[in-house]
């Protein structure tokens, strides 16, 4: 055999195997790797991934500075300017029995009329699916467009409440601790938290929206109920409110020391103090431009007072709100009272200016 023979035998070899190996080539297949960003946005806007767990987390808040200023009623002519910086932080894991939550929010605050300053927790709670238990506002923290309405009385408790939110429909059950001071009890040296149960039914279709919450206060015995609407209309929207309350108790609108100061109670032990019977408000939040809107809101209340008759008063005012830039607007209020000339020295003026930087 000649070398040149061997070597044609070779390459006929060589070219064989080479198309045997074609016709059966080898494939590396690489691991698909998760894409955590989309994981995370599934929660929401501005979640994003911790690395080496299942865990998407999400950071923001505000900061505001307000100046504000009152004259009339039972109290002195005064201007105050404080500042406050809260920051929210949302923890959020999917499981097979949902979405496990926890959240944070603090406030820290400072003001010039006294130099004084407070931080402190406003909420703190976790959540699994519905479930949601710890510091929460209640659905009662909710109110109407505008800075009028007032239509609740405490609305932030240690809580456990369970919520269902399907095709446009909202229902939820809430067990409340409600503190001494909540139930009238400031000065009676009972430090046992008293229970409080309260709810909420709600639909929202297209435009139109309505919600219904309840709330009772058991150590009291008396329940306030709540009824809000919300309709498209216009170049804006509508928001109309009306609440009851049986009698006095946590989740009822109720007075402090400036107000109603001409009456004596009967029997102070029993009956905490004075009221909101009845009250009904509404809103209309008028889109001017993209960026400037007016809100002008109107409350009629009666107010209920112990050992004398219903005190019947209204109040109305308008939100100016103005976005800048993105993530920061300028808002001035202004609302008016006419309170009960039998128990204030003069009708009541209101308003603030704020500046708030959202993030």
């Amino acid at each position: 055999m000649t070398i040149k023979s061997l070597f044609l035998g070779s390459a006929a070899a060589f070219a064989a195997a080479s198309a045997a190996q074609a016709a059966d080539p080898v494939v590396v297949i690489e691991p698909v790797q998760a894409n955590y960003v989309e994981v995370c946005d599934a929660f929401g806007a501005g979640y994003f991934y911790i690395p080496g767990t299942e865990t998407c987390l999400n950071v923001g808040g505000y900061i505001r500075f307000q100046i504000d200023a009152q004259t009339g009623g039972n109290v002195e002519d005064t201007w105050n300017a404080w500042t406050r910086g809260q920051l929210v932080v949302s923890s959020k894991t999917d499981t097979e029995l949902g979405a496990l939550t926890g959240v944070i929010v603090l406030n820290s605050e400072y003001y010039s009329n006294d130099g004084s300053s407070d931080t402190y927790i406003d909420e703190a709670y976790l959540g699994l699916g519905g479930f949601q238990a710890g510091k929460f506002l209640s659905y009662w923290d909710e109110g109407l467009l505008g800075e009028i309405d007032d239509l609740a009385g405490q609305t932030n408790f240690n809580s456990m409440r369970y919520v269902y939110v399907g095709e446009g429909f909202v229902g939820g059950l809430s067990l409340d601790a409600l503190e001494p001071s909540m139930v009238g009890l400031s000065n009676s040296g009972d430090n046992t938290p008293k229970l409080g149960v309260s709810g909420r039914v709600g639909f929202q279709a297209g435009g139109i929206g309505a919600k219904l919450d309840v709330g009772y206060d058991t150590y009291n015995e008396e329940a306030s109920f709540r009824l809000m609407t919300s309709l498209a209309l216009g170049p804006g929207s509508l928001d109309l409110g009306a609440n009851y309350s049986t009698g006095w108790n946590a989740y009822a609108n109720s007075y402090g020391n400036n107000d109603f100061q001409n009456y004596s109670l009967p029997t102070p032990t029993v009956i905490p103090g004075v009221y909101a019977e009845w009250a009904l408000a509404a809103g209309y939040k008028l889109n001017v431009t993209d960026k400037f809107s007016v809100t002008p809101a109107v409350q009629w209340t009666s107010a209920n007072i112990p050992g004398a008759d219903n005190e019947d008063y209204w109040s109305a005012g308008a939100l100016f709100d103005y976005t800048i830039v993105e993530g920061l607007s300028a808002k001035l209020n202004v609302e008016y009272t006419d309170t009960p000339d039998q128990y204030y020295a003069d009708d009541y003026w209101a308003g603030w200016f704020r500046l708030q930087r959202d993030f």
